[in-house]
Formats: C-alpha cells, structure tokens, sequence
C-alpha cells in the first residue's frame, strides 16, 4: 500500500509518476510512450453477425500492452492509482447494459511494498450492447474510449485513452444472426463459472438505490409504503399491537371516530420519530443500529415494555402530567397522550433495522436530499402504522369496560414481559434469557388458566381460558426441556472461525490471492446473535467460509477506531457483512445487511470469484 511507503520510495514514485515527454511537433521524443497507440492497442469484436431490434449481444475489445509495461486494472488496490475504464458513444436506439472487465494479475512492483493490481499482455474488455425494439435496420457506428495509466516496473506515464470505433448492423427480424468468435464469448468475462452470461438476472442483484431509479419517484413512495407495512411482521412492531388495542379501547369511550382520530395523532407521532431519525442517520452517516441498540438504550426499551407491561396488570395507569392536563382540558388529554405515546413507543420497533431499512438509509444519504428523505421515512412510517388505524378504530368500537377485557389485557401483559427479555438478552446472557422465558411462560399458563377467575361469565370462556393457559404451559416445557435450554447440555458448533480485523490481515489475504470476508457485529446487536447461532453454525456455510480469511470488526464501542471502520466501509447499522475478491475488490451486490439464512449466505458467499488455486464452487 501507497501509506506504507517510506517518505524517500513515495517521493520517487511520485516523481517518476509525472515524468512525461512533450509532445513536440504532435510527435514522442524517442525512447518514451507518450501515445496511447504505441503503448496500448486495442481489436473491437462483435459476438454476432447483426443484431435484432430488441436483443443483446457482446462487444469485445482484445487489447494488448506493450510488452514490459502495464496498465492499471479498473479497481487498483490503491485510491491514489488511474484505473483502467472503458467509456462509450453510442448511438439512438444503442445502449450499454453492462461493462465487464478481465480479472487482474498481482504483482509486486520495485516501487511498491505490497501487490499492485495489474494488466499486461493480452486482454479482453466487455461491454453488452442492448438494441432497442424500435431501432430501425441498418449500419451503425459504435465507438468507445479506453483511458488507462502506463507503467513499467519503474515509471508511470500520464494517464492516456485511445479511440476504438467499430460498425453493428441491425437486420430484419426475418434475417439470420450468425455467432462470431465464440473462442472470445466463451469464456470469462462473458460468462460466468455457471455458464451464465454476464450481467444476467441469475449473476447479479439490484441494489435498492438501482430499484429505486428504475421504478421512479411514484413507485418508489409506493414501494416504501409497502415496505413499512412489511414491517408489522417483525418481532419488533408486534408488542405495539396490544399497547394500541389497549391505549385506544379505553380512550375513546365506545365511540369509533374518536378512536380513528386518536389512532391518526399515534401514528403521526411515530412517522415523526422516524423521519428524524433516518434524516439524522442518512445524513450523519452514522451507525443507526448503534444509536438505538446501545446497551441504555436496550435496557430503555426493556423498561419502556415492562412499565406498559405492569401497567396492563393494574399496576398503575398513564396519565399525562397535571400542568399539562390543566393547560389542555381533558378533551384534549386524549389527542395529546395519543401523540406522546406515537413519538416515544416509536422508538421500542426502531432495532428492527433490516436490509430495507438500511437501504433506504443509504439511497437518502446518496441522493443528499434531506427534504425528499424526510419525505420517503415518513411514508415508511405511516405504511408501519396502517395497522395501528385499523386496530386502534376497532378498539373504539368494542366495549371498553368488562372483566372479559381485564382478562385479555393480562395476556398481552405476558407478551410484552417476554418482549422486554427479548431486547435484554444480549446484555442477560443466553442461559439467564431462557430462564425467564420459562419462568414468564409458566406463570402466565397457570395465572391465566387458573387463578385470573373471571366473574360473570359463560363456561365457553372458561374452556377458553383453559385453552390458553394450557398453550402458556407447553411453551414452558418446551422452553426448559428443548436441547440447548437452560437445564439441557447440547453440543454448539464452534461456527466460522473468524480473527480480529487489521489492515495487515487483509493485505497478507490479497497478496496470497485470497479472498476475504469481514463480518461487522456488536456485542449489542439482536440479529448478529443469531447470525452467530444459526447461520454461521450451518455445515455448508462454514465449508465455503474455509476458502475465505474471516475477519471480524466488533462495533459494540464508539470509539474513533470504530467510527473509522464505519466510514471506511459506508456501515449504516449491524450486521452488516462484505465481501471481497482475492484482489481487495468488495464483489459486486454481495453485501449483507441484517439477518439472514444459511442459504442467502452461501449464494452471497458464491458470488466471490476464487482465481488464484482455489476451487470454484
């Protein structure tokens, strides 16, 4: 790397980097390549005889460097390098639908320390040219432009470009397309070690900042309404349920409207959390996860469920503070505490950060619009809390006084107990954890069995209870008598073995030709946890991981290290795990955000091409 360079070795490369001949009279002074065609030449191939109107077929440029000189490859493993890139004229009708470039070769140069990222001899770039289905036939000229730095083992030349154009014919859909030089669209770049061509569907994802161009602003506000709504499934949003049935049931006073306008200030107060929130987030580049994951604010979240929690039991009951009741009236004491509760319960589903999330939180920071980003969080809120509307009006309509409802509401107070020991168990410990999920259980199944009697009721709902309690005392079997539970020993796979991320682990990876996988996690994070239980423990996923150096960034601090990893990768929350190529590339739409299976992993882990002796899966 350039960094490690001693200050008299950088100082020479950088002189010998600009050391250039002048052009006089338009032509070299003997002895240097100052022009791109004495250097660089390039032969412009066409994998078919002509193209239909509507289809895709390859352009090839077979180009050679001068023997004892090189270029850069298009990722150098240092910023400061010129990249080799291959830019396009097209005309009407033509576009570009993907550039493919060769794998480079790893050498180390007299000026360097470690292994530079390199082309020389004889390559092949790519590009797939994409007709469209209302080009007319005929001859059309196609030029591209190859930029590219020259160097040998001891000096580098201004960077240069040279000119290739070339001629595709667009025939009749009745004409007869021929195959051209399929020793060249064979093989790598044009195909993958599948047999795919490059850039289909089956070798390479979207990005969401991809989809979110492609579909338009419209679609895109679509997109994150539904995405938002998606999001009632997870563990996080689903103890606001009850909370919402509970708060509004007895809020509105049978009457259904009070309880749609009630429901309305709840939701707007959580859209507001959460639009400040991903704008602070996008903006910042902060790592949103380690904000609203942080042990205090775990443990408040924790204490937020257990307060509503004891709240349900009788325990006691929300009110708003007396100034502020006398300054409003009690007509408004409602519309208040619905906002109050939108702007605070809010937060307890934030930990839920999953890839859509952290997406979102990405294309607003790439598009830099915060107004617009305010705007995309806010409708992601409100598509959370459609439900919230609808749950909160039906509530209104149900009879907010009764013992059947007393009843009812203890059950939800079980859940959101459970739920506070499921946002506290990275900070408990997994034994402790399965304690108290036993122990909840057990409680519950004989409380609201046997000893919550309800008065006045059928002996139908007596069945019911019965029912319902029984369902409590299985799940404290299950929980106490499971393998792996508290009381029961179980053999734990060990999963990947992974080592403490440093830079000279990851350079020694590149310069064996190795790939290497980084994982980034905190003590602090819910899905990291279960990455590390059931993903990372799989058979098959710690199979493939042996043909990678596994490194591991622990974010559970804040501290200047921490927040240069953040920076230096773009992390926007945890887990969050890349990718990269046995030539210090991170592999294109590899990258992992949240949680996911063992089988997202493996084809994640699969997209990494393995060059140098290794096996290719």
């Amino acid at each position: 790397m350039f960094h490690k360079l001693p200050i008299r070795s950088k100082a020479l490369f950088i002189l010998l980097s600009l050391l250039v001949t002048p052009d006089l009279g338009g032509s070299a002074a003997q002895g240097f390549f100052t022009q791109s065609e004495n250097l660089v030449s390039a032969e412009p191939l066409i994998s078919i005889s002509l193209f239909h109107p509507g289809s895709t077929a390859y352009l090839a440029l077979k180009t050679t460097v001068k023997e004892g000189w090189h270029i850069n490859s298009n990722s150098p493993l240092d910023k400061f390098l010129i990249p080799t890139v291959l830019e396009t004229n097209l005309p009407e009708g033509i576009e570009v639908t993907g550039i493919f470039y060769p794998e480079p070769d790893l050498q180390r140069l007299e000026f360097s320390e470690s292994n530079m990222s390199l082309y020389h001899g004889t390559i092949v770039i790519g590009a797939a040219l994409k007709v469209g289905k209302e080009t007319a036939p005929g001859e059309y000229d196609i030029s591209v432009v190859l930029k590219y730095q020259g160097c040998n083992n001891l000096t580098c030349l201004e960077p240069s470009s040279i000119i290739i154009s070339t001629r595709i014919r667009v025939g009749r859909l009745d004409e007869t397309a021929e195959a051209l030089h399929p020793e060249v669209f064979s093989s790598y770049p044009f195909v993958d070690d599948k047999g795919n061509p490059a850039g289909s569907a089956s070798e390479k994802e979207t990005s969401f900042s991809d989809r979110m161009k492609e579909k338009g602003l419209l679609l895109s506000f679509i997109l994150i309404f539904l995405g938002g709504l998606a999001l009632n499934l997870t563990p996080c949003i689903y103890p606001l349920i009850p909370i919402t049935i509970s708060y509004f049931g007895g809020q509105a006073g049978g009457k259904p409207s009070r309880a749609f306008f009630l429901a309305l200030t709840y939701v707007f107060g959580m859209s507001i959390t959460y639009s400040i929130l991903g704008m602070v987030a996008a903006m910042t580049g902060s790592l949103f996860g380690s904000a609203l994951q942080n042990p205090v604010i775990v443990l408040f979240i924790a204490a937020v469920l257990i307060g509503l929690s004891t709240s349900m039991f009788g325990l006691w009951e929300f009110r708003l503070p007396m100034f502020l009741t006398r300054r409003t009236g009690t007509a408004k004491q409602g519309y208040w505490g619905a906002l109050f509760m939108g702007l605070t319960v809010g937060i307890v589903a934030a930990p839920c950060i999953g890839p859509f999330v952290l997406g979102l939180l990405t294309y607003v920071g790439e598009i830099g619009r915060p107004v617009l980003g305010f705007f995309m969080f806010f409708t992601l809120a409100w598509g959370m809390g459609v439900p919230f509307i609808a749950l909160g009006t039906a509530s209104g309509s149900l009879p907010s006084s009764g013992n059947w409802m007393i009843w009812v509401k203890k059950i939800f107070a079980f859940i959101l107990l459970t739920m506070a020991v499921y946002f506290a168990r990275t900070l408990l410990g997994n034994t402790i954890s399965s304690i108290l999920y036993g122990t909840i259980a057990l409680i519950a199944g004989i409380f609201l069995g046997w000893v919550a009697r309800v008065p006045g009721m059928s002996g139908r709902f007596s069945i019911l209870r019965k029912i319902v309690g029984g369902i409590w005392l299985v799940a404290a079997i299950i929980i106490f008598a499971s393998p792996g539970g508290p009381f029961r020993e179980t053999k734990v796979s060990t999963g990947i073995l992974w080592e403490p991320f440093t830079e000279i682990l990851f350079d020694g990876a590149v310069s064996k030709g190795r790939p290497v996988m980084i994982d980034f996690s905190a003590d602090w994070c819910i899905p990291c946890h279960e990455l590390e239980h059931n993903t990372f423990t799989d058979p098959k996923v710690m199979e493939e991981a042996e043909r990678f150096i596994a490194l591991k960034v622990d974010l559970t601090k804040s501290g200047e290290t921490e927040n240069a990893f953040k920076k230096q990768f773009s992390i926007k929350g945890v887990p969050t795990i890349i990718f990269f190529d046995e030539t210090g590339r991170e592999t294109p739409d590899s990258r992992i955000t949240g949680y996911v299976g063992p089988k997202t992993m493996l084809e994640k882990m699969k997209m990494t091409r393995i060059k140098q002796g290794m096996n290719k899966k």
